[in-house]
C-alpha cells in the first residue's frame, strides 16, 4: 500500500478506486477509468501529493479532452474566485437547474439585528443559505462557521415577516467532522464537496447530475474573459450556449475571437 500526502499535509493510502470513480463519473468508461488508474499505480511512489497525481491524471486523460475537464471540477469551482460573491452567484443559478426560486446577496432584518444572506432559496421551504467559499485546496469548514451560520438562521427565523424555514451551509470543500457532528444534532443542511446531510446530495454530485459545470472548467475562462463572464453573470458553462455570438459580445464586452474560443470548449463539455 502506498502513502500518498493530501493538499492538507495528511497522510493517506492511495486508492485506485477514486480515480477510477471520478472518471467515471467525467464521462470515461469503465475501461477507460481502468485503464487511468491503472497507469497512474504504476507512476506514483511513497509520499507522491495529490497535487502531482491530479496533474498525473490529468496528463494521461488529454486523449479525451472532455473527460479531462470534467475530471479536474473541483480545481474550476476553486478558480471562480478569488472572492466567494461569484461561488454564491454559482450556487444560486445550481440551485434555479433544480427548480428553486433564487435570490442572492440581499439584507435582511432578524430579531437582534441585520444579515447580509448570501442565497435566499425557496422551494417548499424558505432557505436562508450560507456560501463559505475556499480557493486553496486544503482548506476545510469547520464547526465555528457551522454555528455562525445556525446563529443567524436562528436569529432570521424569529422575524415572522421573512418565513424561514431552515438554515444550510454550503461549501466547495471538505466539512471536519465537528462541523458535520453539529450540523447534524441541531439541524442545519449541510452540503460540502463530498458531503451531504440525510437524503441530500453532495456538492459534487449536485453539479454531475445537471452538467451544471462552472465556466471555469473552459480552459480559455481566466483573467478579462473569465472577469467578463461572471460580471455579465453567466456563472454556468451549459448557459454560454444560450446565446449567439452576437448576443455574448454585447452581454460580456469581450473580443469575437476570445468568444469563439469559449463557445467551441463549452459544446464540447457540454455535449459530452
Amino acid at each position: 500500500m502506498v502513502k500518498i500526502i493530501k493538499a492538507d499535509g495528511t497522510v493517506e493510502t492511495f486508492k485506485r478506486e477514486n480515480i477510477e470513480n471520478t472518471v467515471l463519473k467525467a464521462g470515461g468508461s469503465k475501461k477507460f477509468a481502468e485503464e487511468i488508474s491503472s497507469k497512474v499505480a504504476k507512476k506514483i511512489h511513497k509520499g507522491s501529493t495529490t497535487k502531482e497525481i491530479l496533474k498525473l491524471t490529468l496528463k494521461l486523460l488529454k486523449e479525451k479532452p472532455s473527460v479531462a475537464l470534467k475530471y479536474d471540477l473541483k480545481r474550476a469551482i476553486m478558480s471562480l474566485g478569488p472572492q466567494g460573491f461569484t461561488f454564491e452567484e454559482y450556487f444560486s443559478q445550481l440551485l434555479k437547474s433544480y427548480g428553486y426560486k433564487t435570490k442572492v446577496g440581499i439584507i435582511m432584518r432578524g430579531k437582534a439585528t441585520s444579515h447580509e444572506v448570501d442565497v435566499l432559496a425557496k422551494k417548499k421551504k424558505n432557505y436562508m443559505i450560507e456560501c463559505k467559499y475556499h480557493n486553496r485546496l486544503g482548506n476545510h469548514t469547520n464547526s465555528k462557521v457551522a454555528m455562525y451560520t445556525y446563529a443567524r438562521f436562528l436569529d432570521l427565523r424569529n422575524n415572522p415577516k421573512h418565513k424561514i424555514n431552515k438554515g444550510w451551509l454550503v461549501t466547495n470543500t471538505k466539512c471536519t467532522p465537528h462541523a458535520i457532528q453539529y450540523a447534524r444534532g441541531v439541524g442545519l443542511k449541510l452540503t460540502g464537496w463530498q458531503h451531504a446531510s440525510k437524503g441530500g446530495k453532495n456538492l459534487q454530485q449536485l453539479i454531475m447530475i445537471q452538467k451544471a459545470y462552472p465556466i471555469t472548467i473552459l480552459p480559455s475562462v481566466f483573467g478579462d474573459v473569465k472577469k467578463g463572464f461572471v460580471d455579465a453573470k453567466i456563472v454556468l458553462a451549459k448557459d454560454v450556449l444560450k446565446y449567439n455570438l452576437a448576443e455574448l459580445k454585447k452581454k460580456t464586452g469581450l473580443k469575437e475571437k476570445d468568444l469563439k474560443k469559449v463557445m467551441k470548449e463549452c459544446g464540447k463539455v457540454c455535449s459530452g
